[in-house]
């Protein structure tokens, strides 16, 4: 189940040698001479790679070809948002005044964004699950990240929780028949909800390990915006507690970890009694999402390593979601049937 290189290339009509274009941007930039690059095998949507110049490494998002205009500006305004935060994230560069850079070569346009490199590894890359400290420190970045005002449109994202009901009908078929009764009620619960009724922030939307780096000193850096919006802020400790939070092999500690979280937010803002009866579904909203997706990627028989993954995440984290896991967590509930599968 290995990655295709080629399909990452596919993505950004790459017809040449990656260092034909790399040397573009070294010049563009005034990075310094060009030694190396390195594409990142890791994420759905853009072509991203560390380039190495006599000068130094910078991390280079190339905009997926199948973005419109459009899209590319919503996701610059999200990066000139989150470089303005009191968080670790990595700094953008201008070229001529400019965050977006557009560079031609071999009759392509190729849409592109210069980062500060990140001397580190993800938790996904290094299989690590965060300890309490790391986890504390998340919590208070994404604290942080609430605060910020989105003055920009909505960006519709596929693998977001809140866009469930509509990859459900479109997507539902691609399902084994195992999870028909299980999402089916979920489907159900989550029409249910009020969403009007839940405090909304500026959220980031996709804390986790692919996206939470640990770099040489142990610093923690929150990367990757992509899919940023104003949303219900449980939307982020949902989609963090289900993958930075689990441990496959260990429940209990699952739960330990979990409730930590929630309990660790609560020290900067007070959850409602309607966000924690929710959250147990968001949370299950968010494994959902990762079977659906990736089932509807093995049905076109384009399953990566990854995709395995994240897979095998997902389905653990939806056996572990039960009456008893939720009570452990959050405590008696008179909503106890919102989750119970």
């Amino acid at each position: 189940m290995e990655t295709n290189i080629e399909e990452f290339y596919g993505r950004i009509d790459l017809k040449s040698d990656l260092s034909e274009l790399s040397k573009l941007i070294c010049k563009k930039y005034n990075l310094g001479k060009y030694i190396s690059d390195e594409v990142i095998l890791v994420g759905y949507e853009d072509f991203n790679f560390i380039l190495a110049t006599e000068n130094g490494k910078w991390c280079i998002k190339i905009f997926n070809k199948e973005r419109t205009s459009s899209d590319v500006k919503l996701y610059i305004d999200r990066i000139e948002l989150a470089n303005t935060l009191d968080i670790n994230t990595p700094k953008v560069y201008k070229c001529n005044n400019d965050i977006l850079c557009e560079i031609s070569l071999d009759n392509v346009t190729f849409r592109l964004c210069v980062f500060e490199y990140v001397d580190g590894k993800s938790f996904y890359d290094l299989n690590e699950i965060p300890t309490e400290e790391e986890i504390r420190n998340i919590i208070s970045q994404m604290v942080k990240i609430h605060e910020a005002k989105l003055e920009s449109d909505f960006i519709y994202d596929k693998w977001a929780i809140i866009n469930f009901s509509k990859a459900y009908y479109e997507k539902g078929k691609y399902l084994d028949n195992k999870y028909k009764e299980i999402f089916d009620k979920i489907y159900q619960r989550f029409n249910d909800v009020k969403l009007d009724k839940l405090p909304s922030s500026f959220v980031h939307g996709d804390i986790i390990s692919s996206n939470v780096m640990k770099d040489n000193n142990g610093k923690l850096w929150i990367i990757d915006f992509a899919v940023s919006n104003y949303l219900p802020r449980i939307v982020d400790l949902a989609v963090t507690s289900c993958n930075l939070c689990l441990n496959p092999d260990n429940k209990d500690k699952t739960i330990e970890s979990t409730k930590m979280i929630l309990d660790e937010y609560r020290k900067y803002n007070k959850l409602t009694d309607y966000e924690l009866k929710c959250f147990p579904l968001f949370y299950d909203l968010a494994n959902a999402m990762g079977i659906l997706q990736v089932s509807y990627l093995a049905s076109l028989c384009e399953m990566s390593e990854e995709d395995a993954f994240w897979l095998a995440e997902s389905e653990k984290g939806l056996s572990f979601s039960t009456p008893d896991f939720w009570n452990s967590v959050i405590g008696n509930n008179d909503n106890v049937e919102m989750w119970d599968n």
